[in-house]
């Protein structure tokens, strides 16, 4: 009936949902995964506290996890500015290997279906449903919520997807190395580079690798407002590390694009919708795992009602999105970005980081983040999956025949 494109968060968010929200439902849905948990996956790995919300509404203990805290976050411009919590710390810092999979394991708990190492080639919506050309065969669902990232191919299925832009970003690990000024359980956000065009700004987060405590190092540039910066992120993110006592050449250096929220995309077409990434992350710092988590609850509730009421065509999925209160702070984080990331005069810069911290920490905290809601009555642990369910994992689609 349903198939999930992706199995990231936004993908078995969507599942987890769906498990409270329709038992039944979900389980006769399937995940196609183009490879396998646990997989490599380039993330910061920041989770704000919205995180914490949302999992606590799924009846999810994070702690099962390992991870590191960030407990001030320093909020810079040119070594000087503001520090701030969300709570009694910043944010956590975790592996996106560990996080995926175990979302998704908590998913297959439910009696959802994961296919793994199942490519998906083509997605064509019609009147009858949404017919995916798989590496491992041709598959129709009822619907498709399409979490499968800012390169995926289900967002190419919707007119006018597409529209908005697409941030880019380089990171590296080192072992532990403190930032000047900044305590080794503390994280940095430097924005000096915003004169020179960068529209973000570079990072320097604790993190846990293996057991062992290492350091999360990069450079977001948003290009939110289309003006080209100066040099490339590998020089500004060299710049920074020299700063700070480090030499990029000793270490491997990755980069990815981010698909943006734009207020202009479509998120939906009969049969389609989409979560995560592929509808699109923060424009203000490129955060995403608290976003994917939110949009799959949009999505799974946006899904058992078309299947309640048997009106497929998702009219109303984006104006629904806009609507939430992850949209309407998605929507704050598109303008703050846009005037913040336009102001490249470096006077003008120091004044926001250095002048205005009250203004600012009073913006982070109330508009910016803190949007999810815990739930009145929450629903507890999710429903275990029936006795006959089928195998949860697969490499091939040959039980859906």
């Amino acid at each position: 009936d349903l198939a999930i494109v992706g199995a990231g968060p936004a993908g078995a968010s969507s599942a987890l949902h769906l498990a409270q929200l329709a038992p039944s439902l979900a389980r006769r849905t399937v995940i196609l995964e183009r490879s396998s948990h646990p997989r490599p996956k380039l993330c910061g790995g920041g989770l704000v506290n919205d995180v914490d919300v949302i999992l606590g509404n799924l009846g999810l203990d994070l702690r099962e996890l390992p991870y590191a805290d960030a407990t001030w976050a320093h909020l810079h411009f040119r070594g000087q500015g503001l520090r701030m919590q969300l709570g009694k710390i910043a944010f956590h810092v975790i592996r996106r290997p560990e996080l995926d999979a175990w979302l998704i394991d908590r998913a297959r708990d439910c009696g959802v279906k994961l296919f793994e190492n199942t490519r998906v080639h083509e997605v064509t919506p019609g009147d009858d449903g949404v017919l995916l050309e798989t590496s491992a065969g041709r598959i129709r669902a009822r619907a498709v919520i399409g979490a499968d990232g800012s390169k995926g191919i289900v967002r190419r299925s919707i007119d006018g997807a597409t529209k908005g832009p697409v941030a880019r970003l380089v990171e590296l690990i080192t072992p532990p190395h403190d930032p000047a000024d900044v305590a080794s359980d503390e994280a940095l956000f430097e924005f000096r580079h915003v004169p020179a065009g960068i529209q973000g700004y570079f990072w320097s987060f604790p993190m846990e690798q293996g057991g062992a405590p290492m350091r999360n190092w990069g450079v977001y540039d948003s290009r939110l407002n289309g003006t080209p910066q100066t040099g490339s992120l590998l020089s500004y993110l060299g710049e920074e590390l020299a700063r700070h006592g480090l030499n990029i050449d000793d270490y491997r250096v990755q980069g990815h694009p981010i698909r943006l929220f734009s207020p202009r995309s479509r998120l939906s077409t009969p049969g389609i919708v989409l979560a995560g990434d592929a509808a699109g992350a923060d424009p203000l710092l490129g955060e995403g795992i608290s976003l994917a988590l939110g949009y799959g609850d949009l999505a799974a509730a946006a899904v058992a009602d078309a299947f309640a009421r048997g009106d497929f065509s998702f009219a109303d999925y984006t104006a629904r999105v806009h609507r939430s209160p992850m949209g309407r702070a998605l929507r704050r984080r598109h303008f703050a970005a846009k005037m913040i990331y336009g102001l490249r005069g470096g006077l003008t810069q120091r004044m926001v980081w250095w002048r205005l911290q009250p203004l600012l920490r009073r913006f982070i905290r109330r508009y910016v983040f803190s949007w999810a809601a815990a739930k009145e009555r929450p629903l507890g642990v999710l429903p275990p999956p029936p006795l006959d369910a089928p195998s949860a994992s697969s490499s091939g689609l040959q039980s859906l025949a």
